[in-house]
């Protein structure tokens, strides 16, 4: 009965000394399956866009959310793995400003997802990082001249259009007419917009009116459109043209006939 009693003890204190030990596996093992690191790797022309912010967003409430302001391009940390949070129902995203477009992408590994809305990270693997690699992009604006005829028949020819702004990209020129108008994509937009001018290929029969079209203000995400007004000039009877001539003198002799006939209703 005494050795029973002595191994029922001996089991006990053995136990009591092997508790801690454990406990602190057992939480090393749950820290570890929590916690992650999250970061970002990002990718914008600091010349079009001085700045990118994201977001972090686990959940409202949660210690992880924050917003941060990337002043370059590169990776940088978000979240780092000494917080002991976990990371379950993540997302990260760019706050992007009007004119501006991302994709997201993501390692392949499972609890990792890249939409159009970010990247989201819905689990996590011991000592795996989880990264959202971001490319941002400017997107190009439209700039659309239209025609206006006065005095026009309906048949004039297309017109020739010119564009010069002080930066950005474009290229060649177009032709319009009336109910026919057409443009450029302007790309390369400086965050604080930029003036372009139209102009046309003058002709001697319409005289153009191209104020609308002068100091055309472009932003980014925010094109423009002008109208060039085009009056259409009627052409004398040239004098120097043989079938000019011929007309006039017509004219003339018909002219005359008349007035001599009303000067001299008796010989009528």
């Amino acid at each position: 009965m005494n050795k029973l009693m002595d191994r029922f003890f001996n089991i006990r204190i053995r136990s009591r000394r092997c508790l801690p030990a454990l406990l602190g596996l057992m939480l090393f093992i749950g820290s570890a399956q929590a916690v992650a690191a999250i970061s970002v790797a990002a990718e914008f022309e600091q010349r079009l866009l001085p700045s990118l912010e994201v977001e972090l967003s686990c959940g409202e409430g949660h210690e992880a959310n924050r917003i941060t302001k990337l002043t370059q391009p590169g990776r940088q940390v978000l979240y780092p793995d000494d917080l002991g949070l976990s990371t379950s129902g993540c997302r990260l995203k760019a706050n992007l400003p009007k004119g501006y477009s991302v994709t997201y992408g993501v390692e392949e590994i499972t609890g990792s997802i890249a939409d159009r809305k970010g990247c989201r990270f819905t689990q996590t693997e011991p000592g795996r990082p989880q990264e959202c690699r971001m490319s941002v992009k400017q997107d190009p604006v439209l700039l659309r001249v239209y025609k206006k005829w006065i005095g026009g028949s309906g048949e004039e020819q297309d017109v020739r259009i010119m564009l010069e702004c002080e930066s950005g990209k474009y290229s060649g020129f177009r032709y319009i007419n009336e109910g026919s108008p057409d443009g450029w994509e302007i790309s390369d937009i400086h965050p604080d917009g930029i003036l372009c001018n139209v102009t046309e290929q003058l002709r001697d029969n319409f005289e153009a009116d191209i104020i609308d079209c002068q100091g055309l203000y472009v932003l980014p995400g925010k094109g423009e459109e002008c109208t060039l007004l085009n009056t259409k000039i009627v052409k004398r009877i040239e004098m120097l043209n043989r079938y000019g001539k011929v007309i006039m003198i017509v004219l003339v002799l018909a002219v005359g006939l008349i007035a001599m006939g009303r000067l001299n209703p008796g010989n009528v």
